[in-house]
C-alpha cells in the first residue's frame, strides 16, 4: 500500500512538472474573441488569468481587469463597469495605448449611467494620449462614442461631425471591424433626426457585418433600433420579426436595461396595432427591468408607461409608478425629448384624478420643456448657417488663393518667353516686344482680377441673403410654435374654468355634499388663479408691440377692446372666444362689430388683415 502511494506521488508530481505555462497572451485574445459574443465564456479566461500565481505583469492585471469592465458593460452593470475600468488604470500608467483604451471603456460606463458629460471629459483624455502615440484607430473609435454621448444629448450635428471624421479615419486605416461599429452610431443618429429611410438601409448592411464578425450583442441591439425605424414608417410585420429576434437574443446576456428598451419597442408597437391593454402588460415588464437598474431610460419609457394607463383608464397604477419613478429622481438624466414624454403622461393622470393643483404644475413644466428645446433648436440653427457661411468664405479664400497662384506661374512663363526673346533678339527689338507684352499682360489682368472681384462680391452678397432668409425662417418657425402653444394654453385654460364653474353649479343644485364649503373653496380657487394675466404675458412674448400699435392707431379703444383683438390675433373662432371670456357666443358677434364700428372699419377682411399685418 505505502508503494502505491508512493507511485501515486510520484505519478502526480511528474504530471505537475510537466504541465507547460500558462499562456497569458493567448487566454487575453480568447477573451477579447468572446467578449462581445458569449461574456460568460470570456469570464472564465479572465478569471482563470486572474488566478495564476505569482507577480504578474502590469499589463496582464491592466489589459484582463480592462476585460472584466467590458464583460460588466455587457451584462448591464455600469457601476461594474466603472469600478473594474478604474482598478485597470492603476496598472497602465507606462502603458499609454492600452491606458487609453481603459480610459475609453470608462467613458462607456459613464455613459451608459447617464453621466454624459463625464463620459466626454474621458474620452477628451483618450483622445488625447492616442493623439500622442499616434493611433489614429484610438482617435476613431473614440470619436464614435462622443458621437453616442452627443446622440443622447440630442446634439445630432455635432453627433454626425465625430462620426464622419471616425468613418474617414477607420477607411484610410482599412479597418473593416471597427467601421461596422461607428457606422452603427451613424445609423441611430439618422434614426433620432427622423431620417429614417436611411437609417433602415444602413442598420440592414450592418446587420450582415455584425452577424459575420461575431458581434452579436451589437447585432441584437441593431435589431432593435431597425424595429423602432420600421415601427415609425408603419411596417408593423417587419418591426415585429425584427424586435422578437432582438428580445430573445438579448435574453441570454441578462442585461435588464436593454431588454426593458426593447420590450418598450414592443408595447409601442402593440399600441400602433391598437392593443392598449397588451401593450400595458409589455409596457410594465419594460419598467420592472429598468426600476432596480435606476435607468435614465426610465424616464421616456415610464411615460410611454403612464401614456398607456391613461388610455385604459387606469389611474390608479398609473399614479403608483409616478410615484415610484419620482424617488428615482431620475428626471434630470434624461434627454428634453424624454422628459417632455414623461411630465405631459403625468400631467393627464394628474388631470385625470381631479388633482387640479398637480395637472398645472405638470403642465407648467411641459411648457417650459418644450420653450427650452425651441431655443436649443433655434440656436443650433444660428450656430449651423454661421459655420455654413464660414465655411463657404473660407472656401473663397482658397479659391482665391489658388487663382492667384496660378496667375504667378503664368508670370513666370511670361519672363521667361521674354527672356528667351531678349537672348535671341537685338535689344531694340527686344526691348519693344517686352514693352508691347507687359503693357497687355498688365491690362488683361487686370481686367480678370475686376471681373473676378466682382462676381466674388455678387455671390457674396446671395451667400449673405440666403443666409439671412434662412435664419428669418429658423426665428418665423420658432414664432409659430410659441403661438400655437399660446393658442394651446388658452384654451387648456378656458377648459379650466369651464370645468370650476360647471362643479359650482352642481353644487347650487346640491348635487354635491356639503355644497357651502365646496362652492367657496372653488369660487376662491376661480379667483385666485389669474390665467389672464399667465396669457397676456406669453402673448406679450411672442407680440410685444401689439397692444401699443393699436392704441398708437386707434385711440377710441379700451384695454378690453386691445385684449380682445389679442385673441383674435390667434386665429381663435367667436365660439373659442366665448369660452375663454366666459360671456355668449352671441356677445363675442357684438363686441367685435363695436370694436369694429371704434376703429371705423366695415370690412371683415380688412379688420383681419389689419391684426394680421401688426
Amino acid at each position: 500500500m505505502r508503494a502505491l502511494c508512493l507511485i501515486f506521488l510520484f505519478t502526480t508530481n511528474f504530471i505537475v512538472a510537466q504541465k507547460p505555462d500558462y499562456d497569458f497572451a493567448k487566454a487575453e485574445k480568447e477573451s477579447r474573441k468572446l467578449i462581445y459574443s458569449n461574456p460568460d465564456s470570456a469570464l472564465v479566461y479572465i478569471k482563470r488569468t486572474l488566478s495564476q500565481k505569482g507577480n504578474l505583469h502590469d499589463t496582464v492585471y491592466g489589459n484582463t481587469y480592462a476585460l472584466y469592465g467590458i464583460y460588466y458593460g455587457m451584462k448591464g452593470k455600469p457601476d461594474s463597469t466603472i469600478y473594474y475600468e478604474k482598478k485597470s488604470l492603476g496598472y497602465l500608467d507606462d502603458y499609454p495605448r492600452n491606458k487609453a483604451r481603459s480610459i475609453m471603456n470608462l467613458a462607456i460606463g459613464y455613459r451608459n449611467k447617464g453621466d454624459y458629460n463625464t463620459s466626454i471629459e474621458y474620452l477628451l483624455k483618450s483622445i488625447e494620449i492616442n493623439k500622442k502615440q499616434k493611433n489614429n484607430v484610438g482617435i476613431a473609435m473614440a470619436y464614435g462614442e462622443m458621437a453616442s454621448c452627443y446622440n443622447y444629448m440630442l446634439k445630432y450635428n455635432k453627433s454626425v461631425d465625430y462620426l464622419l471624421k471616425a468613418i474617414s479615419i477607420l477607411k484610410a486605416e482599412n479597418n473593416t471591424k471597427q467601421l461596422v461599429a461607428v457606422k452603427q452610431k451613424l445609423a441611430n443618429t439618422y434614426l433620432a433626426m427622423e431620417n429614417y429611410k436611411f437609417a433602415i438601409d444602413l442598420y440592414k448592411e450592418t446587420l450582415a457585418e455584425f452577424k459575420q464578425i461575431g458581434m452579436l450583442k451589437n447585432y441584437y441591439l441593431t435589431l432593435v433600433n431597425l424595429g423602432d425605424a420600421l415601427l415609425t414608417t408603419e411596417r408593423y410585420t417587419e418591426a415585429k420579426k425584427a424586435l422578437n429576434e432582438a428580445m430573445g437574443g438579448l435574453a441570454t446576456y441578462g442585461d435588464k436595461e436593454l431588454i426593458g428598451i426593447c420590450l418598450s419597442k414592443i408595447g409601442a408597437l402593440e399600441l400602433k396595432q391598437g392593443q392598449p391593454q397588451k401593450a400595458v402588460v409589455t409596457l410594465k415588464k419594460a419598467t420592472d427591468n429598468l426600476l432596480p437598474q435606476k435607468s435614465a431610460w426610465l424616464v421616456g419609457i415610464g411615460g410611454q408607461y403612464v401614456d398607456a394607463l391613461n388610455k385604459t383608464k387606469n389611474y390608479k397604477q398609473a399614479l403608483e409608478f409616478i410615484q415610484k419613478a419620482d424617488r428615482l429622481n431620475l428626471f434630470n438624466k434624461a434627454n428634453k425629448d424624454d422628459q417632455l414624454k414623461y411630465k405631459n403622461a403625468v400631467a393627464d393622470t394628474y388631470n385625470a384624478t381631479n388633482n387640479d393643483k398637480e395637472a398645472i404644475k405638470a403642465y407648467q413644466h411641459t411648457i417650459e420643456i418644450m420653450d427650452s428645446i425651441a431655443e436649443d433648436k433655434q440656436r443650433e440653427a444660428i450656430r449651423e448657417v454661421q459655420a455654413k457661411f464660414q465655411t463657404e468664405l473660407q472656401r473663397e479664400k482658397n479659391l482665391a488663393l489658388e487663382a492667384n497662384n496660378k496667375g504667378l506661374q503664368k508670370s513666370m512663363a511670361a519672363e521667361k518667353t521674354v527672356m528667351n526673346f531678349y537672348i535671341f533678339g537685338s535689344i531694340a527689338l527686344l526691348v519693344l516686344i517686352l514693352s508691347v507684352l507687359l503693357n497687355y499682360w498688365l491690362k488683361n489682368r487686370l481686367q480678370r482680377q475686376a471681373i473676378k472681384t466682382a462676381e466674388a462680391d455678387k455671390i457674396l452678397l446671395q451667400q449673405q441673403n440666403q443666409h439671412e432668409q434662412e435664419l428669418g425662417k429658423a426665428q418665423k418657425e420658432v414664432i409659430e410654435e410659441k403661438q400655437r402653444e399660446l393658442t394651446s394654453t388658452a384654451l387648456r385654460m378656458a377648459s379650466y374654468q369651464d370645468s370650476i364653474n360647471d362643479i359650482i353649479q352642481k353644487c347650487e343644485s346640491n348635487a354635491i355634499a356639503r355644497v357651502a364649503d365646496v362652492k367657496k373653496e372653488l369660487e376662491h380657487l376661480v379667483k385666485q388663479e389669474d390665467y389672464w394675466k399667465q396669457f397676456e404675458t406669453r402673448f406679450n412674448s411672442v407680440h410685444p408691440n401689439f397692444g401699443s400699435t393699436l392704441t398708437n392707431r386707434f385711440a377710441k379703444l379700451t384695454k378690453n377692446d386691445i385684449e380682445f383683438c389679442s385673441l383674435l390675433k390667434l386665429n381663435l373662432s367667436n365660439k373659442e372666444i366665448a369660452s375663454l371670456l366666459q360671456i355668449s357666443h352671441e356677445s363675442a358677434i357684438t363686441k367685435k362689430y363695436r370694436i369694429k364700428k371704434k376703429m371705423e372699419i366695415n370690412d371683415d377682411a380688412e379688420f383681419e388683415k389689419l391684426l394680421t399685418e401688426i
